[in-house]
C-alpha cells in the first residue's frame, strides 16, 4: 500500500466518523412525526 492509499483511507474512515455523527446529533435534536404530540406536551409544561 503507498502513502496516497493511506492518506485515502485516513480522510475515508475520518469523513464516515463525521458524518455518523452528524447525522446522530440531527437525530438527537429533531422529533419523529409520530412522536411530536407527546413532544409537545412534555415540552410545554410549566417548570416546578
Amino acid at each position: 500500500m503507498n502513502k496516497n492509499q493511506k492518506i485515502f483511507r485516513w480522510v475515508l474512515i475520518l469523513f464516515t466518523l463525521l458524518m455518523i455523527a452528524l447525522a446522530v446529533q440531527m437525530a438527537v435534536n429533531t422529533t419523529a412525526p409520530w412522536n411530536k404530540k407527546s413532544a409537545l406536551k412534555s415540552r410545554n409544561r410549566p417548570v416546578e
